[in-house]
């Protein structure tokens, strides 16, 4: 396993974790926002500043940075809502569904990039479908 594997790897735990924790907390969705995003501030700002490469490459498009923080803001805002309103028995439901849906978006965007769609691919989306569908049911 290399560096990249290992990394996403716990990068999956904390992000499958964070919001299990939220959920605990008790607070509202806006108000979980505000603190889960602040201190995420704070502590990536720490990382960044004292270990981090700070430059910026001069052929950055801050369109797509922006775009990326805008996205960013408006799925924590609703996801710490679900979280908010969730109750322990449905709140591992309607994790996965935001997950299922978070891999199908880079999915059909490498779809729509490589202009090709696999069978393995196609079938991929059907199970992702069936998976979503059976976890509202459930």
């Amino acid at each position: 396993m290399n560096n990249l594997q290992v990394s996403s790897i716990i990068a999956g735990v904390f992000f499958g974790l964070w919001p299990l924790l939220l959920n605990k907390s008790g607070l509202n969705g806006n108000v979980a926002s505000v603190i889960f995003s602040g201190i995420g501030f704070i502590c990536i700002a720490l990382v960044a500043f004292t270990i981090g490469n700070m430059t910026v490459p001069a052929h950055t498009n801050w369109w797509l940075a922006i775009g990326a923080g805008a996205a960013s803001a408006i799925g924590v805002l609703l996801f710490n809502g679900v979280l908010a309103k969730a109750s322990p028995l449905n709140i591992g439901t309607l994790f996965v569904l935001m997950l299922v849906i978070q891999i199908a978006v880079p999915a059909i965007y490498q779809v729509i990039v490589s202009g090709s769609l696999s069978i393995t691919k196609g079938l991929g989306f059907a199970l992702a479908a069936v998976t979503a569908v059976l976890l509202l049911k459930g």
